[in-house]
């Protein structure tokens, strides 16, 4: 099991569509052992009540377990705009392939996950995103696997 640092939080308003809002404490966290640096909004409800340790628990455990399986080189979270112009944390994967024949020089590549597929900790519900998460980053695998002729 993966563990975390809470490295900063900050209250602040998540804008989930033009007439919802919520509450919430943006947290960034470093993944240990791996030490990937990302950040999510946890319910300023949650936060409050010590209940925001298992929500960032379960991001830090996903992200390792994404790490550890394998093609994936480092990560770290970054945040976007979508496209109705709302901020979207994700999680970004790179993502190395070495050509048959090469000894040394790998080619990498980004695989983006939504920060939203790893925080859930609910075992069923889990695997699916886990799942979705994994063909993301094999997905990207194949691509440079293609591209380089293997």
């Amino acid at each position: 099991m993966a563990s975390y640092q809470l490295l900063a939080s900050e209250s602040t308003v998540q804008v989930l569509s033009p007439t919802v809002t919520q509450d919430v404490v943006y947290c960034t966290i470093q993944t240990s052992p791996t030490n990937v640096i990302a950040s999510i909004p946890v319910s300023t409800a949650a936060f409050t009540n010590n209940m925001a340790a298992q929500e960032l628990t379960a991001f830090a455990n996903n992200i390792e377990t994404l790490v550890g399986r394998g093609h994936v080189i480092g990560a770290s979270g970054v945040q976007t705009i979508d496209s109705s112009g709302l901020l979207q944390d994700q999680v970004v994967f790179t993502v190395a392939y070495v050509p048959t024949g090469s000894s040394s020089s790998s080619i990498t590549a980004d695989a983006v996950v939504p920060a939203t597929m790893l925080t859930i900790d609910d075992p069923s519900i889990d695997q699916v995103l886990l799942d979705e998460a994994e063909a993301i980053i094999t997905g990207v695998y194949d691509n440079l696997k293609s591209a380089a002729g293997g």
